[in-house]
């Protein structure tokens, strides 16, 4: 309805300042046909800004299955990553290199070696795991001190809020201090991988900074 409103209020207008026997419908038609092909020329001309993404946390959050949704594969079989997966998603024009490195603790010192040139770090919580959340916490102030990493911003998903035990986004922000970050833009996400929840609204965050961040 409001697309057929939108060429019926522009019919009048063309109306308005045209001489009796113009062929309004044509003119619309005109007009459209060159509005779009001029939008197409310009997005062929402006391919996709590459983006490198580093997507990190504790073991068991849920980091593979949110590629996995990133990239709408199948997330009904998922096993351990015990190296790492990379998986490229287009977004509002952006082509998204997320890297997704495995989080048991024998793999943690090798994350350092994936920090170069990051974009923006994606930190993935298990909000149901309550006893791990000072690991974590510590795990993500360490990233945080990295000089690799100074500046770059950062997005904690909350994941598993599909799950009754999940403790909301603004207790886990409060309990890992979230507010002390002053070096960086930064966000706390609600999401389910599971479920997909949430997800889009975090990855929307993620384009924004990146166009902000690249400016």
């Amino acid at each position: 309805m409001i697309w057929v409103y939108g060429i019926q209020h522009f019919k009048k207008q063309i109306i308005k300042h045209q001489p009796f026997g113009y062929n309004t419908s044509r003119a619309v038609f005109v007009s459209f046909n060159t509005g779009l092909l001029s939008i197409l020329r310009k997005l062929k001309s402006a391919p996709d800004q590459e983006v490198r993404i580093l997507l990190l946390g504790l073991d068991n959050g849920g980091k593979t299955t949110l590629l996995k949704q990133l990239a709408s594969e199948d997330i009904s079989h998922i096993t351990p990553t015990q190296g790492f997966n990379i998986k490229s998603v287009q977004s509002q024009g952006f082509k998204l290199n997320v890297w997704d490195i495995g989080g048991q603790r024998k793999i943690r010192p090798y994350w350092r070696n994936y920090f170069e040139n990051t974009d923006v770090l994606i930190y993935v919580i298990d909000s149901a795991d309550r006893k791990r959340f000072e690991e974590t916490g510590q795990e993500l102030a360490e990233l945080l001190d990295e000089e690799k990493l100074s500046g770059v911003p950062v997005l904690i998903f909350a994941n598993k809020q599909d799950l009754l035990t999940a403790a909301p986004a603004s207790e886990i922000a409060e309990g890992l201090n979230l507010h002390t970050i002053r070096d960086r833009v930064w966000q706390i996400q609600s999401c389910s991988a599971l479920t997909g929840e949430g997800v889009q609204d975090g990855m929307n965050w993620v384009c924004k900074n990146v166009t902000a961040k690249k400016k």
